[in-house]
C-alpha cells in the first residue's frame, strides 16, 4: 500500500501545478539572441556524456545527509524557495550545494537514464516502495535554491545551466515507470519554470523565446509511469487463477489483501469504509448474478467447461477483474490525445458508479493526470508569449502589439483549448489569459507590465 500513499499524495498535488490567481511580471524589451539558440533549456548532445543519470542522481545524496537532510539546512531550504529574491543571502548561497549539486549537473548529462526497477514493478504489486523518489523531490528543492540565487546575481549563464538540469531531472523521471515519479517530474518542471519566471524579470535577462520553443511537448512524459500502474495493478490481481478452480483459503487469502488495499483508498480519498466481503457474498449467493457474470468472462473469451467448475465467488471476482481491465483502458486509450478532446470524449470519471464495480477505487485518474500535463505545455506556452512580447517591444519602442498576430515569431495556442490565448493590452500593460476546463484545478493567468 505504500506505493497507493505515494500516488494518492502525489495526486493531491496536482493542483499547485497551476495557479488561478494572476500573476503580475515586469518586463523588459529584449531581443533574441545570436545565434538564436545561444540558450537552451536542456542539455545538448555536445555537453553529454555516457552513463546512466538514475545512478548519478542518487550519488548526490553520498556523504551528504547534513546538507540535503539536516533540520537547519531543510528550514533554511524551505525559507530560500519562498523569499523574494531581493532578500536572499547570495553570498552565502554562492556554490550553494557544492559537490553534491555538481553532481547532480553531471548526472543530468548523461546519454541514458535507467531507474532498474522494470522487474521489481513487473512482480511487485501495490505495495512496493519506490525509495529514490522523496531524496529526489529534496534534490529538486535544493536545485532551485541554487538557481534562484544565481538568478538574484544576474548570473544568467550559471542559472541557466541549472535550468538545463532541473528540465533534465524532469524528463528523466517521466522515464520512470510509475506514475507517481512522473507526478514528481510535472512538480519538477513547474517548480523550474517559476523560477524562469522570475529571471525573465531581471535587468540583462537573455529572450529565451526560442529556447522554450525548443523544449519538446510533452516536456515531462505520462506514458511509462501509467504503464507501471497497469503492471503493478496486474501483479497484485495475479493471484485470482482463471485456469483452474481456487480453494476457499486461496479465495480468501486474495481477498484478505485486496480488502486491505482498497479500505485503505477508500480512507485515504475520504469515502466511507465498505464491507467487500459482505458485497461479494451476496452476489455469489445469487444464481442470476452469477450466470450473468460466467456469461461475461465467456463473451471476453474464458472457455464455458472451465468456468463451470470454478466456485461462484471465483467467478465473481474474476469477472470484477474484467471489468476493471475494461474501465482502466477506456480510460488508458484517452492519454495521449489533445487535452481539448479527452473530457469530451470521456466525460467525467466520476460518472462511473464506485458502488457498483468492486475495483473502481483503484481505477486511474486519467483525466486529472492528462491536465495536469497539459497546464504544465500551458505554464510553457504562456511563458513563450511573455518572450515574443518582449521580442516585438524591442523592435517596437518598448510598446506592445495591439493583436497577438502583429507579432512576427510562431505563436502557440493554448494547450487546454486548442484555441488561441485570450489577449488584451492597456498602455504598457498586456493581459494573457490561460484557459480553464472543468476538470483543471486552476489555470495560469498573467499581466506583463512592459518597463523600458
Amino acid at each position: 500500500m505504500t506505493c497507493l500513499v505515494f500516488a494518492l499524495t502525489a495526486l493531491a498535488m496536482l493542483p499547485v501545478l497551476s495557479r488561478g490567481e494572476e500573476t503580475n511580471l515586469m518586463a523588459r524589451p529584449m531581443p533574441a539572441p545570436k545565434p538564436a539558440l545561444k540558450y537552451q533549456l536542456l542539455p545538448e548532445l555536445a555537453e553529454l556524456n555516457p552513463g546512466n543519470a538514475a545512478q548519478n542522481y542518487l550519488k548526490c545524496f553520498m556523504e551528504q545527509r547534513n546538507f540535503f537532510f539536516g533540520k537547519e539546512a531543510v528550514a533554511d531550504r524551505a525559507r530560500y524557495q519562498t523569499m523574494p529574491l531581493a532578500e536572499l543571502p547570495v553570498n552565502k548561497l554562492r556554490d550553494y550545494g557544492g559537490y553534491a549539486l555538481r553532481q547532480a549537473d553531471w548526472a543530468a548529462r548523461l546519454d541514458a537514464v535507467d531507474w532498474q526497477n522494470l522487474q521489481r514493478i513487473q512482480h511487485g504489486g501495490l505495495g512496493m516502495l519506490q525509495e529514490e523518489l522523496g531524496p529526489l523531490q529534496v534534490l529538486v528543492a535544493a536545485l532551485r535554491v541554487r538557481f534562484r540565487a544565481e538568478v538574484a546575481e544576474r548570473r544568467f549563464d550559471d542559472a541557466i545551466r541549472t535550468a538545463k538540469t532541473l528540465f533534465a531531472l524532469s524528463r528523466h523521471l517521466g522515464e520512470h515507470p510509475t506514475e507517481v515519479a512522473n507526478l514528481v517530474g510535472l512538480w519538477a518542471a513547474h517548480v523550474s519554470l517559476l523560477t524562469l519566471e522570475e529571471m525573465m524579470q531581471q535587468p540583462g535577462c537573455p529572450n529565451l523565446y526560442w529556447a522554450l520553443t525548443d523544449l519538446p511537448c510533452p516536456l515531462v512524459d505520462l506514458r511509462k509511469g501509467v504503464q507501471g500502474e497497469r503492471m503493478l495493478m496486474a501483479a497484485e490481481l495475479r493471484p485470482l487463477c482463471d485456469a483452474a478452480p481456487m480453494t476457499e483459503a486461496e479465495l480468501e487469502g486474495f481477498l484478505s489483501r485486496l480488502s486491505g488495499v482498497l479500505s485503505f483508498a477508500r480512507e485515504q480519498s475520504g469515502r466511507p469504509p465498505r464491507s467487500l466481503r459482505n458485497a461479494l457474498q451476496a452476489r455469489a449467493k445469487d444464481p442470476e448474478n452469477v450466470r450473468a457474470a460466467r456469461r461475461r468472462l465467456v463473451e471476453s473469451g474464458c472457455a464455458e467447461d472451465r468456468l463451470k467448475q470454478f466456485p461462484p465467488l471465483q467467478i465473481i471476482l474474476l469477472d470484477e477483474k474484467h471489468q476493471y481491465e475494461v474501465q482502466r483502458d477506456e480510460r488508458m486509450k484517452l492519454l495521449n490525445l489533445p487535452a481539448w478532446q479527452i473530457e469530451s470524449m470521456a466525460g467525467s470519471e466520476e460518472h462511473i458508479s464506485r458502488e457498483d464495480r468492486l475495483l473502481a477505487d483503484l481505477l486511474p485518474h486519467m483525466i486529472k493526470l492528462r491536465m495536469a500535463q497539459a497546464q504544465l505545455e500551458q505554464q510553457v506556452a504562456v511563458l513563450r508569449l511573455v518572450e515574443a512580447l518582449r521580442l516585438y517591444a524591442a523592435e517596437h519602442e518598448g510598446k506592445l502589439p495591439a493583436k497577438l498576430s502583429d507579432i512576427p515569431v510562431p505563436l502557440p495556442a493554448d494547450p487546454v483549448t486548442g484555441k488561441p490565448f485570450p489577449y488584451t493590452v492597456d498602455g504598457a500593460t498586456a493581459r494573457i489569459h490561460g484557459s480553464r476546463k472543468p476538470s483543471a484545478d486552476r489555470a495560469v493567468h498573467y499581466s506583463i507590465t512592459i518597463r523600458n
